[in-house]
């Protein structure tokens, strides 16, 4: 059964997702930081969300981070995108798709690591 993108269920099964990936585990291994996403223009309006990264785990939850190092800003057409695999997210950012502020040597480092978060989301069934 689907779930609807940017849902609480939705975080949940992104959540799965990546608790049950080994290549995400170890793609992490050594990795930390703490990621705030802002998807603007959703159907139900400006969506917040975080990703906590601590050596090999990634957890996702709804609403603000505490100590946010990056903040990764898009409108909900271009995460979307991005979410199915349409998109590539550096591309997105060097179409100036997607806004990033604070630590950008964190956010390069990371690019691999988040690729096998992306092929997990994969995974899960969304409706847009």
């Amino acid at each position: 059964m689907p779930v609807k993108y940017l849902s609480p269920e939705w975080i949940d099964a992104y959540n799965a997702a990546v608790a049950s990936d080994d290549a995400v585990h170890a793609a992490m291994k050594g990795k930390n930081a703490v990621i705030q996403m802002v998807v603007a223009e959703a159907p139900e309006g400006e969506i917040r969300y975080w990703l906590r990264i601590g050596d090999g785990g990634v957890a996702a939850g709804l609403g603000d981070a505490d100590n946010a190092e990056v903040t990764i800003s898009q409108s909900y057409d271009t995460s979307a995108q991005v979410n199915r695999g349409e998109l590539d997210g550096q591309q997105a950012f060097t179409q100036g798709k997607v806004k990033i502020k604070g630590k950008m040597l964190k956010m390069m480092q990371l690019r691999g690591p988040l690729a096998e978060v992306q092929k997990a989301l994969g995974t899960i069934d969304t409706e847009y």
